[in-house]
């Protein structure tokens, strides 16, 4: 059988003849990133397994509480190389985007919004009269 580049590591393997269009080697860290991208594509291009996904990270998050606090109590080295490459992307960014505030990617649900009728109410700045209310319709433009 022909020999073919590892798409991860770049190194000739021989695929195994029940995998005919076999694109890693069998090394665990070609596997693992296999299982990344296939991952990756996945939570993109599938509703349901995203949710599915977002649903059960956020249930862990609920068991471990703790888990981050402690594990950058256990490891300052991984905090201060954290703190200093936060420094670098904060320097990247727009001087407009500066002041909003910094959200994981999947802070926001990927489904559509919600439709249906809605009160805004401004937080800030609160007048003396009180505060301004907006009520608004939402729908999904044609």
């Amino acid at each position: 059988m022909e020999k073919r580049w590892c798409n991860a590591c770049g190194e000739s393997f021989e695929p195994r003849p029940q995998t005919p269009r076999q694109l890693y080697c069998a090394k665990a860290e070609c596997q693992q990133s296999r299982k990344r991208l296939w991952q990756k594509t996945k939570r993109k291009t599938d509703d349901d397994y995203h949710e599915n996904q977002a649903q059960a990270q956020s249930s862990w998050r609920r068991d471990h509480p703790d888990y981050w606090r402690r594990y950058r109590e256990s490891h300052p080295e991984y905090t201060a190389a954290n703190r200093q490459q936060q420094k670098q992307r904060n320097a990247r960014r727009s001087p407009a985007l500066h002041a909003s505030p910094i959200a994981n990617s999947d802070a926001s649900p990927q489904a559509l919004p919600v439709l249906g009728i809605f009160k805004l109410i401004a937080i800030a700045p609160a007048t003396l009269a009180g505060q301004h209310e907006w009520i608004v319709k939402i729908s999904l433009a044609p």
